[in-house]
């Protein structure tokens, strides 16, 4: 156990984060651009609606006043691009994640691509002029994740920064690996997840939600631990990471989260302690964790998202598969989340349609919102 006694969580969606360590009897600080009701802990919101690391984040914590050899921050999130936030937050506590240069690195493309094209990694072509495009290809930012700023390309539609190109689009079903490592190079994989998408006023593949222990042949898990093992040596990544892929006529690699993804919570009773102790003890003691039960039920969670905006005045505290819940009289605009529904059950098809009723069940608190 470690000896500190203040925990910052700073992000867009940290319920479960702060669930899943509130029995360790720490200090739990909550950052988070939602401020849900069922965030466990002290709360306090983030300005920025994605979660990022921004001058309010160091505003607060300014205000707070904690120790900082006392305090363990953990980012589940960006950095805002303005200032070197990873420094500031570095003034305040010990940062559990991967350093500044790690993220760095995997935000510059050109980067990513060498480091794919190097290892013989398969992933969808990029361009980086209109000239050079084979469509159909999307826009995509590598600053964003979750499937934010995807755009389909159209003519006329022109890349805006530094963090944006053109990528071949290539359908077929999306799929991450959660996998966690420590500071000697050692790895393991948690769980592979299905991943939903949904067209939202932010993106036409926005996340949404997924589906637990989706089950691989031994080849396809070899060639997934490969590419595990390469960005692990290649960027020096410790702690909990995830890996999005596609499977269509290959395994293409899409994109790689740096940090806590919001699939980690379906293994949360795998560990013993909850996954974000996990996390923090295979960074700060170089533990890898070991399961505490065998991996037999799965767990599908989707997200609620606005059609519509509309002031949220619904009562779903009594619905245990609801979460994320918005306090009374906040106000949610078109293509934000208005709450996550999830599921459980030994059987992958028993969940998914226990899944479909529950969403039904709840949609009908929303008679005049019409939701994705």
């Amino acid at each position: 156990m470690f000896h500190q006694n203040n925990i910052v969580l700073i992000g867009n969606s940290l319920v479960e984060q702060s669930k899943s360590i509130k029995y360790l009897k720490k200090r739990v600080i909550n950052i988070d651009s939602f401020n849900d009701i069922d965030l466990v802990g002290e709360n306090y919101l983030n300005s920025d609606s994605f979660g990022y690391v921004n001058d309010k984040v160091i505003e607060i914590l300014k205000k707070l006043d904690l120790k900082r050899e006392d305090t363990l921050i953990i980012v589940s999130s960006e950095y805002g691009k303005n200032k070197n936030y990873h420094s500031l937050l570095e003034s305040y506590g010990k940062i559990i994640g991967n350093s500044y240069k790690t993220i760095s690195n995997l935000q510059n493309h050109r980067n990513l691509i060498n480091t794919l094209d190097k290892n013989n990694i398969t992933h969808p072509k990029k361009f980086f002029t209109k000239e050079s495009i084979e469509e159909p290809v999307l826009i995509k930012n590598s600053y964003l994740s979750g499937g934010f700023g995807i755009k389909k390309y159209k003519n006329g539609l022109e890349i805006n920064n530094e963090y944006e190109y053109f990528e071949q689009y290539v359908k077929g079903n999306s799929y991450s690996v959660l996998f966690v490592a420590n500071e000697k190079k050692k790895i393991e994989i948690i769980g592979i997840n299905k991943i939903f998408n949904k067209k939202t006023a932010y993106s036409a593949f926005s996340f949404s939600g997924a589906c637990s222990n989706i089950s691989f042949s031994d080849i396809n898990i070899k060639y997934l631990k490969k590419i595990i093992n390469i960005f692990v040596i290649e960027y020096d990544l410790v702690g909990f990471n995830g890996i999005d892929f596609i499977i269509s006529d290959d395994i293409y690699f899409l994109e790689i989260n740096p940090r806590l993804t919001q699939t980690c919570f379906l293994y949360d009773e795998y560990f013993s302690g909850g996954y974000l102790l996990a996390h923090i003890n295979s960074i700060l003691n170089g533990e890898l964790p070991s399961c505490k039960k065998k991996r037999d039920d799965v767990i599908f969670f989707e997200n609620l998202f606005a059609k519509e905006s509309f002031i949220f005045n619904q009562d779903l505290e009594k619905f245990d598969f609801v979460t994320n819940i918005p306090k009374s009289n906040t106000f949610i605009d078109v293509g934000e989340p208005i709450c996550t529904i999830s599921s459980r059950s030994n059987n992958e098809k028993k969940a998914k349609n226990l899944l479909l009723n529950n969403i039904s069940l709840i949609k009908k608190h929303f008679k005049n919102v019409e939701i994705i």
